[in-house]
């Protein structure tokens, strides 16, 4: 089993319901699955489009790590996912942030996900979960990593 760490975030139609089907389909992927609360965050790259609601979750699973990502890809499709831009709206977007301690660089992957240590909301939520976690990469902890950025940050609140 490898510990998967997504996240999970939705700005189109009912966002918290939008997290919460995709998250309960996640669930039925593995075992141990945990999601954080939920926080409502402002947008960045595009930003006038609707505030995001954000989270993260972490799941044992029994797959590839490409199995995984075919699989929330699929979720995606189902909920509606269209990302028509870069940072369009979108009723879901689900991002493998990480797979177990392992890091891989491949055309259709890339784990850990590049930007996590940029992203306030994957670093908040994360921390509400698994903060003493240590980033494969940078060797640091999440809770360390959002120590980094949270002066610059700011731009979300729990909800």
């Amino acid at each position: 089993m490898t510990q998967a760490i997504l996240g999970l975030g939705s700005n189109i139609g009912d966002k918290k319901q939008n997290i919460f089907i995709a998250s309960d389909l996640i669930s039925k992927l593995g075992t141990n699955f945990k999601i954080s609360p939920l926080y409502e965050t402002f947008p960045q790259g595009f930003v006038t489009q609707p505030n995001f609601v954000n989270a993260v979750c972490v799941i044992e699973v029994n797959l590839s790590p490409w199995e995984f990502f075919d699989c929330t890809s699929s979720i995606e499709k189902k909920l509606g996912k269209n990302k028509s831009f870069l940072n369009a709206p979108r009723a879901i977007d689900i991002d493998v942030l990480m797979w177990g301690n392992h890091v891989f660089n491949t055309p259709n992957l890339i784990l850990p996900h590049p930007r996590i240590s940029d992203r306030e909301f994957v670093l908040r939520p994360l921390i509400d979960l698994l903060p003493e976690l240590i980033h494969p990469v940078t060797k640091k902890t999440i809770y360390e990593m959002y120590n980094d950025i949270k002066s610059v940050n700011g731009s979300m609140r729990r909800i």
